[in-house]
């Protein structure tokens, strides 16, 4: 049974939905979206991210006259953008992906089913979609048990970690952020895929290292991911000052090393939905990065 939290957000997808449904394709509601309520967290500014048998061409006839602005600059990627009011969304073709050894970016095969594209995703937590075609009840699909996951605070990969990790090995630093935001642990596996293929991550863009890297730090409370980095060695790869700082004892605070200092100090620049009321506005992710 569907929480009723997740009414206007299928309510404001029915027109799409129908759209597609009549073109004889199939559409889901996929990601953080299907994650973030079943937990109840609250959020209604996110963008819509759907997935679909659709190939991009005909992605494009489906919505064409339903939104009020269309952008197709991720199609070699199997992805359409569009704008409906003050909402985007992002319609992207079932896939299959993979990094090549020594590619920066992904090489896109299209799937046929929903299944191969949620077991190609980084984390159970995220391999969950909601159709929205084939009859009035929209169906969860959790082949990989993300529910329980969330449940049971597990931070688990839909394929074995080293191959997840091999697919994009971006996906090594988001599941610090994971960690962090949802107060999740990570299996034994995942941890010690992290810690075997740690130098993987440097065929990743710095800007894509630099997006994830901000994405953990505005998390409520960023160490416990910050401690998965330096415990893994990731942080080794892109961010070495971490394990420099386990080195240095901190006689002024009794600490024993300026690490476990550090961090402290990051912890306590807390969002701006945690400070006194009246507090000026300022951003807490410069602050949080400058200590």
């Amino acid at each position: 049974m569907i929480p009723d939290r997740f009414a206007p957000v299928l309510a404001e997808l029915r027109p799409i939905a129908d759209r597609f449904e009549a073109a004889g394709h199939r559409l889901y509601l996929v990601g953080g979206t299907v994650r973030d309520l079943l937990i109840n967290a609250g959020r209604d500014d996110f963008d819509l991210d759907l997935t679909t048998d659709a190939r991009p061409a005909d992605i494009k006839a489906c919505i064409s006259g339903w939104a009020d602005a269309i952008w197709t600059q991720g199609e070699r990627f199997g992805t359409i953008g569009a704008k409906l009011g003050e909402r985007t969304y992002e319609i992207t073709t079932f896939r299959a992906e993979m990094y090549t050894d020594d590619s920066r970016k992904p090489h896109v095969t299209y799937s046929d089913d929903i299944e191969t594209d949620l077991a190609r995703r980084d984390f159970t937590i995220n391999a969950m979609a909601l159709e929205l075609t084939g009859g009035e009840t929209p169906t969860l699909v959790d082949p990989h048990d993300g529910a329980a996951d969330l449940l049971q605070r597990v931070l688990r990969t839909p394929l074995g970690p080293d191959i997840s990790f091999s697919d994009d090995p971006l996906r090594m630093l988001r599941a610090a952020r994971f960690v962090a935001r949802f107060e999740l642990t990570p299996t034994e596996a995942l941890v010690g895929a992290v810690e075997r293929m740690a130098s993987r991550i440097e065929i990743v863009s710095a800007e894509r290292i630099r997006d994830e890297f901000d994405k953990l730090m505005v998390t409520d409370h960023p160490s416990p991911g910050l401690w998965f980095l330096y415990d893994t060695g990731l942080s080794d790869r892109f961010l070495p000052e971490l394990s420099a700082m386990r080195l240095e004892h901190d006689p002024i605070h009794r600490h024993k090393d300026v690490l476990t200092h550090t961090l402290a100090v990051v912890e306590n620049v807390r969002p701006l939905h945690e400070q006194p009321e009246g507090c000026p506005d300022f951003d807490f992710r410069i602050v949080r990065l400058a200590a």
